[in-house]
């Protein structure tokens, strides 16, 4: 959208009264702001009112993406759709009141009228809340607040589920499936299911467990209905999941020492009825080391779990820590399959779903997937396979597909 365009927009919306008794007086643009631009488009402007004085509005805006071919094929306007959603009536529902930035305006029509789609939220830098300084590998500081945060994210499902399970379930059925158009969804499991076997290959390459693997690798040749499975929300673990809790998904809150104290999430365009283990498989496969998770993995799963419990009051009847653990373990191998196709191009910030991808071949596209980052990038696949590996992860997974009669 042009400034032009967009300033007629809020002028329009400073006379319906969306940011309150205030008069419209100008739009500053921010050229410096960076964001996503592959699923939306952004513009990070200040909206200047009279409020009895001259008050600044910090705005993030929110467009759908502007390729209408991309937008089917990848089922954008849903997920566009989903975000408003959340914003607008799922986060509220829940009874939440922190943890992510105020939604001025959300207009969603799934595809319907597009041009009407426009979604408005505050920019919570000027709150003081910011990326962090790393764009991947996040430390033992950053991970705290964040799992924490998730953890209080996910009570107010349980909470819910107590006093008011039917309306829970209301809830959870206003966000839209987003099944990829048939073709899409042949072409990404191809490209998936290479991606898996990149951490995989050069283990069994070199005899490391290589029944348990190539048994493995039997489940995972389909990773869309694989993740389905995993999931899937099985109470007592279904939650309103973020659905896509990563490291450019969340600002931080510093100190004086520049320690992160407080943290916030955006983007809710992957939300879903699911289990809980997924937002903390994709926070933790997809911005730690091999050193990180080594050292600190069982205590961070401990407070999670630990947090949950402290948020959901006392009265409230929740899984033992020991029955999340199982659980946990026959779903994290999502966490490496999710891992497998985005890690490495995170790690080189160049998104697979870029402009090009849309004119090349399946086998261009293979091609380009498998040589992003390098040896570096597959080095990182290979530890967390070892990760999965070493605490005993893969057999429980193979278990529970073959107890839900899946077929690979």
């Amino acid at each position: 959208m042009l400034i032009s365009d967009l300033e007629q927009v809020l002028i329009k919306l400073v006379e319906d009264g969306v940011f309150g008794d205030v008069s419209y007086l100008g739009i500053e643009t921010d050229e410096t702001a960076k964001g996503a631009q592959f699923s939306s488009e952004l513009s990070f402007v200040t909206l200047i009112v009279d409020d009895s004085g001259r008050k600044e509005l910090p705005l993030v805006v929110k467009l759908p993406y502007f390729d209408l071919k991309v937008r089917e094929a990848r089922r954008l306007d849903t997920m566009f759709y989903n975000e408003v959603v959340m914003y607008k009536e799922i986060l509220p529902g829940l009874g939440v009141r922190s943890c992510y930035p105020q939604m001025f305006y959300g207009v969603a029509t799934d595809g319907v009228e597009p041009d009407k789609d426009l979604l408005i939220l505050e920019n919570l830098k000027y709150k003081s809340f910011l990326l962090p300084k790393t764009r991947i590998f996040l430390d033992i500081d950053h991970i705290t607040v964040a799992i924490k945060k998730i953890a209080e994210f996910h009570s107010f499902s349980f909470i819910l589920k107590h006093e008011d399970k039917e309306r829970f379930l209301q809830i959870t059925k206003q966000l839209r499936n987003t099944p990829l158009p048939p073709e899409i969804e042949h072409e990404y499991d191809v490209i998936n299911a290479a991606c898996i076997e990149r951490g995989i290959k050069p283990l069994l390459n070199d005899n490391v467990s290589v029944d348990l693997l190539t048994n493995c690798l039997s489940f995972l040749k389909y990773p869309n209905k694989t993740r389905e499975l995993i999931a899937f929300p099985e109470e007592p673990f279904g939650v309103i999941c973020h659905g896509d809790y990563c490291n450019n998904n969340i600002l931080y809150k510093f100190d004086e020492n520049d320690k992160p104290i407080d943290g916030a999430f955006f983007d809710f365009q992957f939300s879903r009825y699911g289990s809980v283990a997924i937002d903390i498989f994709f926070l933790l496969y997809l911005n730690t080391h091999a050193e990180l998770r080594e050292k600190y993995w069982d205590d961070i799963l401990k407070l999670y779990w630990d947090t949950l419990r402290k948020c959901v009051p006392n009265h409230i009847n929740i899984p033992t820590f020991e029955k999340f653990l199982e659980h946990f373990a026959e779903r994290v191998i999502y966490g490496y399959t999710i891992a497998a196709f985005f890690l490495p191009s995170m790690m080189v910030n160049q998104p697979f779903y870029g402009n090009d991808t849309e004119v090349l071949t399946i086998e261009e596209k293979l091609a380009k997937v498998l040589s992003t980052g390098g040896e570096e990038a597959e080095r990182e696949l290979v530890e967390i396979v070892l990760h999965l590996l070493d605490k005993d992860y893969i057999r429980p997974y193979i278990e529970f597909c073959k107890n839900k009669k899946f077929e690979c």
